[in-house]
């Protein structure tokens, strides 16, 4: 691994993934995913595909969108801070997958090779 990479916990690889591949899941394709065995919360997602099928859509683009946009800004920020093209590639690759998690250590990171 790269000297200036550093990875968030694993509890943010395991929450943020799955939330994109259920919201995905849940936008277009929520025959797969048996929510009359969810119980009260599968009732619940259930509803909010037949009312707000397209609103979990437009909220699953927009959530690619701002992870594209951290990615763009993590990017920025290594190579601001000269870090070596291996780093860049690893913090761009994981903040575009976890988000602010990752832009928050990014930062932190940064800070100290100051």
């Amino acid at each position: 691994m790269s000297k200036n990479f550093q990875s968030p916990n694993i509890f943010w690889w395991i929450l943020i993934p799955g939330a994109f591949i259920t919201l995905f899941l849940l936008g277009y394709y929520p025959g797969i995913i048996p929510l009359d065995k969810l119980g009260a919360s599968g009732r619940s997602l259930s509803q909010s595909v037949s009312q707000y099928r397209t609103g979990l859509i437009v909220g699953l683009w927009a959530t690619i969108l701002a992870h594209l946009f951290e990615a763009m800004l993590a990017r920025n920020i290594c190579q601001k801070h000269k870090f070596d093209q291996q780093s860049t590639l690893l913090w761009t690759i994981q903040t575009f997958i976890i988000g602010f998690p990752s832009l928050k250590l990014l930062k932190r990171r940064a800070l100290q090779n100051k």
